[in-house]
């Protein structure tokens, strides 16, 4: 690969598809660098350390999981079918990035996810975290707990469904949605699963 080429974006492409292929515990600087063929001092100088770099890594798949929900009209919709239908876009994108999704858990799953990453993470992922903040109350849920519960557990069955572990149709991914929400239900009082029907 030509150095001019090498753009930001593409070291953390290329980044987010090592460590699904290889795992978090197994990615170095160097090693990302023999893949792409590059030198490792052309990762350093766009990123200043490995730490850095998987931050951004993470950065860059929640804004692009970010603009994908900010096609769904949700303020419009009654508050039930506007969760399904963001949820279910979610979903979709996941399972249609299998290396996004395997890095993202990978990367929540480890030592690198700490405060200060969390913090970053309001502005690369403000639609989704706006639309939490702002529901979860009202149906009787603690955001910080549907946040973790949410993402974790939508993750592991992405996961799962990218590598055909569970078959990708849609009877199986409106029983996750169900299965998710029934978990729901039990923390919020408010809403039966009836409700998102």
């Amino acid at each position: 690969m030509k150095k001019g080429y090498i753009t930001s974006q593409l070291i953390l492409e290329n980044t987010i598809d090592y460590v699904a292929n290889y795992g978090l515990e197994n990615v170095t600087t160097k090693k990302v660098a023999n893949e792409m063929k590059i030198s490792e001092g052309t990762i350093l100088y766009h990123f200043k350390n490995k730490k850095t770099l998987l931050r951004e890594c993470l950065y860059y798949v929640d804004n692009k999981i970010d603009s994908a929900l900010k096609e769904v009209s949700f303020w419009g919709f009654n508050l039930p079918k506007g969760i399904k239908e963001l949820w279910y876009k979610y979903f979709e994108y996941l399972i249609s990035h299998g290396s996004y999704t395997k890095f993202y858990l990978n990367y929540r799953q480890s030592s690198y996810y700490d405060e200060e990453t969390m913090k970053g993470q309001i502005k690369s992922f403000n639609f989704f975290t706006k639309i939490v903040k702002k529901v979860m109350p009202k149906l009787g849920a603690d955001p910080e707990i549907f946040w973790v519960y949410l993402i974790e557990t939508t993750l592991n069955f992405a996961v799962r469904v990218s590598d055909n572990q569970i078959e990708n149709n849609e009877q199986n991914i409106e029983k996750i949605f169900k299965i998710i929400f029934y978990g729901v239900n039990g923390i919020t009082q408010k809403h039966k699963i009836e409700d998102f029907k």
